[in-house]
């Protein structure tokens, strides 16, 4: 019998793996703990002999290095008094007696050097040079002469190298003579510190095991209670305590068996919550949580005991209904929820109403795995929230990615890499004046296999994934070549292209047209931007951005199928757009309805009345045309005109048009 959320095969198992930590003992741990008591017992062990052997050697370094300046200093004072010997005697062997202290200075600064022991070993040498040329210009003048002038001429020539260089060398003793008492004084605590030390340590180590024994115990409950609490937060949501979609697929997929083993079937319902993302939006994400919070209990409450309530992420919900009997039992259930929804919800003082899409699927009518019901119950979903149908179920008419679009879409990269794409245009027509105004590029795919594909088959998929953006550059790109062409041949033509909501969310978009336009050497005023009402609300305040970056530019924008979607008219008024074009779904029925005629002069009225041009889409007929001459429109375009048709056709056409021959057609 399949279990509920509170109820799953999950709970069952975390008791049993808390009796399997009741029987288990620590064994080894004992052993375990001593042998890391001796372990740190070594450790301790080496680390104070290797501390003796750098204490010896420190102190062997120290001492050499007291000696080597005790033996400097000497050398400096003997050569200080064979400079007086020269002075007093002027014979060679005072000479001698002076160079050969004066080498032994050098001889143990350079020693000292080596060892690394003296900091400024620059500074002796130099005092030491100053000195030593001191004294030759002192024995120089004074040898065989007046000690007495000699002596001054040491105290303020020489003496300054000299007593410098005595005070350094005397400090370099010192500070060496301290540091080799200090690490026999080392080596003395250190052997100390071993003979009280080993004894305690071993002690200690016999105290730790029993300790280690009792904490690696509880130490391992612990590890196997968070672990449990870990596998249990893997497959429930943080926020709401829900299943996961990973709980929910498993469970699924454990539903779907049990349905096929018994001849039932099992409903997987997704909802989707309309307009939470304004709640986030307005109030912040701490609003948006305790709303998620209250739903998911209502949506707990409204259930049955049996089904399974699981948050797959943001806003989405998913509910698994493992036994039922038919479509009619799982749209009862969805009617529960709609019913526990339309109270308010309280989210911190601030009452909210919680409207939810749901979508449907079951089993052995709409998909025999899991992976397919999500699918189709997704599907079903977005048709609801589409359609404001609050419930739907699903239907293989609803699936727009059928397998073949799929493969479809995966071949259109390498379609635009080879080029496959081309471009038709269709002409429009100033209806005041008759003359030719513009065209508006439409893509076609020339398929090596498939042959001409519409852009409805392909087009609108692309809309829905990142390709749109290379897809829309490749079109610009197209269509501004063919503006380029045609300006070489002395016709100036403005050209229009259609925009998607993915492309005015591209921040780089604005700057990749105006290359275009600099790589083909056109104006911005030959390119004109076509965004529908519905891409510009997906994000209004982005979208109006993007548009004004346009408009800076002098590329004029226009909206696409005005009157099929829901721009406000307060939104419209502040969008930087020169042309409204009106719906072909509503100039088409003109002639046979008048609501839809009165709508199409309502909307030129509005277009002129915001200082827009109005455009009629789908003129397919010389009564529309006529009847959109007499309304005041601006501009029409539809097969009554011409068809699409390519750059090199269009060309033809516009030096044969003559704007009577349509006058006459429409007299």
């Amino acid at each position: 019998m399949f279990q509920p959320a509170n109820r799953s095969d999950f709970n069952r198992g975390l008791a049993i793996g808390h009796q399997a930590v009741a029987k288990r003992r620590p064994v080894q741990g004992a052993t375990m703990v001593l042998l890391l008591g001796l372990f740190g017992l070594s450790v301790f062990s080496v680390k104070m002999a290797v501390r003796n052997d750098r204490a010896a050697e420190q102190a062997q370094v120290s001492a050499d290095a007291a000696n080597l300046s005790e033996v400097a200093l000497e050398a400096l004072l003997s050569e200080e008094a064979g400079a007086e010997g020269v002075i007093d005697a002027n014979d060679a062997e005072s000479r001698r007696g002076y160079s050969s202290a004066n080498a032994a200075v050098d001889t143990a600064i350079e020693a000292l050097d080596r060892m690394d022991a003296i900091d400024g070993v620059d500074d002796l040498r130099a005092l030491h040079t100053g000195y030593g040329l001191a004294v030759a210009e002192m024995i120089e003048r004074f040898a065989g002469g007046s000690l007495a002038e000699a002596e001054v001429f040491e105290e303020t020539i020489a003496d300054p190298y000299f007593d410098p260089l005595v005070d350094a060398l005397r400090e370099v003793y010192e500070y060496h003579e301290h540091e080799a008492e200090a690490a026999l004084l080392s080596i003395g605590r250190t052997q100390q510190l071993l003979l009280f030390a080993t004894p305690l340590l071993f002690a200690a180590t016999l105290v730790l095991i029993a300790m280690f024994v009792m904490k690696l115990g509880r130490s391992r409950r612990e590890v196997e209670r968070q672990t449990d609490h870990n596998s249990y937060q893997s497959l429930h949501d943080g926020l709401t305590g829900l299943p996961n979609r990973t709980l929910l697929r498993s469970s699924s997929a454990e539903a779907l068996a049990q349905a096929a083993s018994t001849g039932t079937q099992m409903a997987l319902m997704l909802i989707d919550l309309d307009r939470f993302k304004e709640i986030n939006d307005t109030l912040g994400h701490h609003f948006g949580d305790r709303v998620l919070e209250a739903v998911s209990q209502r949506l707990c409450a409204a259930v049955r005991s049996t089904d399974m309530v699981a948050r797959l992420g943001g806003d989405e919900f998913a509910i698994l209904l493992p036994h039922v009997n038919h479509v009619a039992a799982a749209l009862e259930v969805a009617t529960n929820i709609q019913m526990a929804l339309v109270e308010s919800v309280d989210a911190g003082g601030v009452s909210l109403d919680v409207d939810a899409s749901i979508g449907i699927a079951v089993s052995g009518e709409h998909g025999d795995d899991v992976a397919t019901l999500l699918q189709h119950a997704d599907i079903a979903m977005y048709r609801a929230k589409e359609h404001d149908l609050g419930v739907c179920v699903y239907d293989d008419s609803q699936n727009e990615h059928s397998q073949g679009q799929l493969g479809l879409l995966g071949e259109l990269r390498t379609a635009l890499d080879n080029k496959e794409l081309i471009l038709h245009f269709q002409p429009k027509l100033a209806l005041k004046t008759g003359d030719f105004c513009g065209a508006e590029a439409l893509v076609r795919w020339l398929h090596p296999t498939r042959g001409l594909i519409a852009p409805g088959s392909f087009v609108p998929a692309a809309e829905r994934t990142a390709i749109i953006r290379p897809l829309t550059r490749y079109v610009i790109d197209a269509a501004l070549a063919e503006c380029r062409r045609w300006k070489g041949e002395g016709k100036d033509l403005r050209v229009a292209v259609n925009v998607s909501a993915r492309n005015l969310l591209d921040i780089t978009f604005p700057s990749d047209v105006f290359y275009l336009l600099s790589k083909w050497s056109l104006p911005p005023s030959c390119l004109m931007l076509e965004v529908t009402e519905s891409a510009i609300m997906v994000e209004p305040a982005k979208a109006e951005a993007m548009l004004s970056r346009f408009a800076d530019l002098g590329i004029e924008l226009a909206i696409d199928d005005f009157g099929a979607g829901y721009t406000s008219l307060a939104h419209l008024r502040t969008l930087p757009v020169q042309e409204l074009k009106i719906d072909q779904s509503l100039v088409g029925r003109m002639a046979v309805s008048a609501k839809d005629a009165l709508i199409v002069r309502a909307l030129i009225d509005l277009a002129h009345n915001l200082g827009l041009r109005a455009v009629a889409e789908g003129v397919d007929d010389a009564c529309t045309l006529d009847r959109l001459t007499l309304m005041g429109c601006d501009i029409a375009q539809g097969f009554h005109i011409a068809h699409p048709m390519s750059g090199t056709e269009l060309s033809q056409w516009r030096s044969d048009w003559e704007p009577s021959a349509l006058l006459l057609r429409n007299a």
